[in-house]
């Protein structure tokens, strides 16, 4: 009875919970590099699947109900929802793991089918007796050995393990077995895997033959689907696809018509209890792929998920609460709460008559460029149609990292790099930060622009050819940074040539084309479906852009011009945008208010935390600065909110769905956090302006496309808009949570006899509001997981894939978790431990959103192709520097919890 109690009085531990949390957490993460390393089976197999992964969720689910009825939780509504909630997920999880399935089914145009193929592979075993079938999972590491035996005419038949050859992804790999019956044994190959369905290899024994394939197997389904049409739609000009659909009638057993249904992307067919969703097609547009599934515990699983935002709502009003509890505690406290300086881009020095032809193009174009040219349409590669203006800025962007240079609007830039590229082939523009391909061009150290001419030498050759061809020939897993900048400069010299060209800018619409393709002037004087008119309105436009820069008379290009809108109008007028949004996105492109924030987030963000400071140790408050700062860091988070809201507009689909989106929306959220939420304390302010710069600046940073893109088929969901919004909006609040962390030690550490009580005071208050912003954070981002497990469920019929990304962001809930619920453990609980867990804990984060994309493989990553960045040194500074805060904080850590 002892031993009982006490393995219950374990079970039911705060310490036993922390426990079983970081083992869930740890295996998670080590599951994505298994994954990465080998493939998703052997992380399957050794952690996501494996039985001890399985009973450390039962322990802890358990654990959980003996914490509601011993703390009698259901006092406190929003706690007893969000942990009753997981008790309800999982068990939804359960029915679906164990009692549901899937496959997939392929149909042609014009026929019908009623069989899909099994996911899982199964080894089958088939005699003229009897049959038998085992799934069977394999991996690359850990223990494949099996055996399965059956008794036939009193006599064992008997398959076991010999090996395994896994041939990689989409590849049948192989697998030798033994297999024996009575005393005749033999060694078979049998070649197969999941998705493979493979002719039976017969072995003869003397007395019976016995038929084995290992593979997925064909379930007929109760009733068929016959595929009348397909149908693909492209973006205008473009290969990429805008949607695809299936136009399905379903058949009972006997072929008789039932209904018909279109499928497509985010709207499947529910009938009988299965799912069908459209997953892929044949290449020659004449057949569908539907995934199939069968899910017992979709309802139970949603109820959890119900229950589970409920729960975390409530919990922000249910009284006695952690999070009122706190709230109170920050109402009582008064607290009042580094400088970063950007050196303004230096302009290249230019000769003279340079200098005046730059002044002659400013002065002469900008009206022409501004009120003309930029609301001229143009098709991108992707097939969107967009402004001039986006295009040129999205151009000399690319080039020089600046929407304008030289005094000149981007869309001025380019009419120039148009109209005269010998001139401009002189003037420096494109970019150039590395020092070693400085020294292959000859060029001095603290050059920043080069120009197109000075990569080539007295004869015309490349200077870069023999580098650029070395590069390119190395695998991309072996290029270093060297390598790397060397690929990106000869890119943009590319760009430059291609502008100087003119074959970039597509605006000239092909009259009739199915597929509505653009034509750049070049093509369009070569095509003969272009009428003469329109050449000559191009000849025209070009000769007097001429006269246009030389003597500040435009009539002739104005005119040009117009006929060549209208010509936009008459032949593609169903694709064209509106020309409010046409306006919205120059409008957007002018002023540039994300960049704009960035320097203007920096400072305040420095000034609130300088300012805050100084009071701290003069015990003085400046209630006009303060009040000035907050009034300005309003009109930033307008301002913010206003280019968000524009940008939505202008893309026609949630500004959070690429990494530049995202990042920028993160930082709006970390602005909002300290502006609505934590405004009354000037060093969380801070905290938050200075995340939001960051954000601001790591989204406009050269590895990031600001571009406003088409979305690919399955983004278009509304939840995605839910999905994306809420959990990235929580890494804002968990990133502010990290930076307050940072604020907090560096008090411990700036922490005197002299002035403890007063820094313990704001040490307790920004402790207080990093657990409030932790609290918001996790709520939020579990939330988002969800409501991401549900999109992908009626995306593609599965809540989750362990797909590396999925599984960083169960990693970062367990992390946070943990964090916030190290206050029920007092032995290694303190403001200390808690503030350092928050600021290292947010790596869990920074592994999620860019960790995930640039070191692993899966649907959300960029490291598919192959290559593998190496971490950069500066992570490896920061770590240090985090450290060495720690230790110097440590002798300050004193401080009476809340």
């Amino acid at each position: 009875m002892r031993v009982f109690q006490g393995v219950v009085r374990l079970l039911f531990s705060y310490g036993m919970v922390l426990f079983l949390l970081a083992l869930l957490g740890i295996g998670g993460g080590v599951a994505t590099f298994i994954e990465s390393a080998y493939d998703t089976q052997t992380a399957k197999i050794l952690i996501y699947d494996a039985r001890w992964y399985e009973a450390v969720m039962v322990l802890l689910i358990l654990s959980l109900v003996g914490f509601i009825y011993k703390t009698r939780m259901w006092k406190r509504l929003g706690s007893f929802l969000v942990h009753s909630a997981f008790v309800v997920i999982l068990i939804g999880a359960g029915l679906t793991r164990y009692f549901g399935y899937e496959g997939i089914i392929h149909i042609r145009e014009g026929e019908h089918e009623n069989e899909m193929i099994t996911v899982v592979p199964y080894l089958h075993l088939q005699t003229s007796e009897a049959s038998f079938e085992h799934p069977l999972f394999l991996g690359q590491l850990g223990d494949n050995t099996f055996s399965f035996l059956h008794v036939i005419h009193g006599k064992p038949l008997s398959v076991a393990y010999k090996e395994y050859h896994y041939a990689g992804k989409g590849e049948r790999s192989s697998l030798e077995v033994y297999v024996s019956y009575g005393t005749e044994m033999f060694t078979q190959t049998l070649h197969g895997g999941a998705g493979w369905v493979e002719e039976p290899v017969v072995i003869s024994f003397n007395e019976m033959d016995v038929a084995l394939t290992w593979g997925s197997k064909v379930v007929p389904l109760p009733f068929s689907l016959g595929l009348k049409d397909f149908e693909l739609k492209r973006y205008p000009g473009s290969m990429s696809p805008s949607s695809y659909s299936s136009d399905i009638e379903v058949l009972d057993s006997h072929q008789k018509a039932l209904f018909p249904y279109t499928i497509f992307m985010n709207h499947p067919l529910h009938y009988e209890g299965y799912t069908f969703f459209q997953s892929s097609y044949d290449l020659d547009e004449k057949g569908t792929v539907l995934e199939i599934n069968k899910d017992p515990g979709k309802w139970p699983t949603y109820a959890g998920y119900f229950l589970l935002t409920l729960g975390f709502l409530s919990n922000f009003f249910t009284q006695k609460s952690r999070f009122l509890t706190l709230k109170a505690s920050l109402q009582k406290s008064k607290l009042v709460m580094v400088l970063l300086f950007f050196g303004c881009l230096s302009t290249p020095i230019l000769k003279a008559d340079t200098n005046a032809y730059l002044e002659q193009l400013s002065r002469n174009s900008a009206l022409h460029a501004k009120e003309e040219l930029s609301t001229l349409l143009v098709q991108d590669m992707q097939g969107r149609i967009k402004p001039f203006s986006t295009q040129a800025v999205e151009l000399i962007y690319k080039l020089s990292g600046r929407n304008s240079f030289y005094h000149l609007s981007a869309e001025q830039m380019i009419l120039g790099m148009s109209a005269q590229p010998q001139m401009w082939q002189d003037i420096p523009l494109v970019t150039l930060n590395n020092a070693r391909i400085k020294e292959l061009l000859n060029l001095p150290k603290e050059q920043a622009y080069v120009a197109f001419s000075q990569v080539f030498d007295a004869n015309g050759a490349y200077k870069l050819a023999q580098a650029i061809n070395e590069a390119n020939q190395k695998p991309q897993s072996k290029r270093g940074t060297f390598e790397n900048e060397l690929i990106k400069f000869d890119e943009k010299l590319n760009i430059a040539y291609l502008i100087f060209k003119g074959v970039l800018f597509k605006f000239i619409p092909l009259p009739e084309d199915k597929n509505h393709t653009w034509l750049s002037p070049n093509d369009a004087f070569a095509n003969p479906l272009i009428a003469p008119e329109i050449k000559n309105a191009l000849s025209h436009y070009f000769s007097g852009v001429q006269e246009g820069i030389n003597q500040n008379q435009w009539e002739k290009a104005s005119q040009a011009l117009y006929t060549l809108k209208n010509y936009q109008t008459v032949h593609a007028l169903e694709i064209l945008p509106s020309q409010t949004h046409v306006q919205a996105e120059v409008l957007y492109n002018r002023l540039a208010l994300f960049q704009r924030l960035i320097p203007l987030y920096f400072i305040l963000g420095g000034i609130a935390f300088c300012l805050a400071l100084f009071s701290l140790l003069s015990q003085k408050q400046f209630v006009l600065v303060e009040k000035s700062i907050l009034l300005i860091f309003a009109l930033a988070l307008i301002a913010h909110t206003f280019a968000l809201g524009l940008r939505w507009y202008i893309s026609g689909h949630a500004p959070w769905s690429d990494s530049y989106e995202s990042m920028v929306y993160i930082g709006w959220s970390a602005a909002f956090a300290g502006m609505v939420v934590f405004r009354r304390s000037l060093l969380s302010l801070s905290a938050a302006a200075i995340f939001a710069g960051i954000m601001m600046l790591v989204a406009h940073m050269s590895f990031v496309n600001p571009q406003i893109t088409n979305l690919v088929p399955v983004l278009k969901s509304y939840w995605l808009s839910i999905h994306v919004s809420v959990i990235t909006a929580s890494y804002g609040f968990l990133g502010l949570g990290a930076l307050l962390g940072i604020i907090t030690l560096m008090l411990m550490a700036l922490k005197k006899q002299s002035s403890k009580i007063a820094f313990n005071e704001q040490i307790k208050t920004l402790a207080t509001i990093n657990e409030l912003s932790l609290i918001i954070g996790l709520s939020m981002l579990t939330v988002g997981n969800f409501f991401g497990g549900i999109w992908a469920n009626e995306s593609w019929g599965r809540y989750w894939g362990w797909d590396p990304k999925e599984t960083w962001s169960y990693v970062s809930i367990i992390v946070y978790a943990f964090i916030l619920h190290l206050r029920f453990v007092p032995k290694i609980y303190s403001l200390f431990s808690f503030s350092v867990a928050s600021v290292f804990g947010f790596s869990s984060i920074l592994m999620t959103y860019f960790g995930v994309n640039f070191y692993l493989t899966g649907m959300h990553s960029y490291a598919a192709t192959g290559e593998s960045p190496t971490v950069p040194e500066g992570v490896y500074y920061t770590l240090l520097a985090l450290m060495l805060l720690c230790f110097l904080a440590y002798r300050g850590r004193h401080v009476r919890t809340i």
